[in-house]
């Protein structure tokens, strides 16, 4: 699927065959077509820790929309994967790579690709029909055991899907707007993206909506915070629509 001349997607079967990740895929360093990003208040899944990427084709920019999730370019492609470190406690001491999700906005729309990761963690094949991969990890409960879920492509609609077109999630102004520490120094997001020319439209920095860290309580009042905690896990699908 060819998108003009500056972007061509071919669906591979492993993850590898995309060189989203540079060495080993345990330590997530992307390669340098991809761009890190954080959330302010991230989605909840079954206390899965989210890496998160996008990588937008050259010469294409994303529209900054001040309320809705951005208007990205025919193209691009939001990359998240899904892990667990050993020990939530001692992140150093290693992590579990569970599954990576592409989103990838082609012709007809955004499309949903899960990849389950082997337990080596050395590949992940896609599985349009999903699956299940038994993980455990360490807490301050202790040993901790679950069946983790990979939903399949269907599935990804059920969360996905406004006014009946597949939308991305996260990528907000409200979500978006926080600091990050590149390697040239400390960044707004937003401001990184526009200087990478990732970006169009940013407004002035006091005219950018910002959410609560609903785990942070300096960053606004309990109301506040659950107010963020829902608009990231529940607003997709209740809400005025």
């Amino acid at each position: 699927i060819c998108f003009g001349l500056s972007f061509c997607f071919e669906l591979k079967k492993n993850l590898s065959e995309y060189q989203i990740f540079v060495g080993n895929p345990r330590e997530l360093i992307p390669s340098e077509r991809f761009v890190y990003y954080e959330l302010i208040t991230p989605l909840f899944t079954d206390y899965a820790l989210k890496h998160r990427l996008i990588n937008i084709p050259n010469g294409n920019k994303i529209d900054y929309k001040e309320k809705e999730t951005f208007d990205f370019p025919k193209g691009s492609m939001i990359i998240k994967t899904f892990y667990y470190p050993y020990d939530f406690n001692n992140i150093k001491e290693g992590i579990d790579l569970v599954e990576t999700r592409l989103l990838v906005y082609e012709t007809s729309g955004w499309k949903a690709y899960p990849y389950i990761w082997n337990e080596d963690d050395t590949e992940a094949v896609l599985s349009v029909a999903g699956g299940i991969r038994s993980v455990t990890w360490k807490d301050g409960r202790g040993t901790q055991t679950i069946d983790y879920i990979v939903p399949n492509m269907n599935q990804c609609k059920g969360c996905h899907v406004k006014d009946g077109n597949f939308l991305p999630i996260g990528p907000t102004a409200r979500q978006l707007n926080k600091d990050f520490e590149y390697i040239d120094g400390t960044s707004n997001q937003l401001s990184k993206w526009q200087d990478l020319g990732l970006l169009k439209n940013l407004p002035d920095s006091d005219a950018i909506p910002k959410i609560a860290d609903w785990d942070n309580p300096s960053s606004g009042s309990l109301d506040q915070r659950a107010r963020a905690w829902l608009d990231i896990n529940c607003a997709h699908c209740h809400n005025v629509d």
